[in-house]
């Protein structure tokens, strides 16, 4: 739980690790308004599998992290 809750430090953190978690907040904001007024299925499954790839990156750039 700790990984979700931890403060990003710009000077601890790369340039890398601060574009992917932007990225994560983008897609859930898209995958938001999607099942609010679009709907579309296409759209749907697109988010939830780059939702699912950036997560695996994070995860894996954040292990080992206390």
């Amino acid at each position: 739980m700790g990984l979700f809750f931890r403060k990003i430090d710009p000077e601890k953190d790369s340039k890398y690790r601060q574009w992917l978690n932007s990225m994560l907040v983008v897609a859930i904001l898209i995958t938001s308004i999607n099942s609010l007024f679009l709907n579309w299925g296409w759209l749907a499954w697109t988010m939830a599998i780059v939702i699912g790839i950036l997560a695996i990156l994070i995860f894996k750039e954040y292990k080992g992290e206390e």
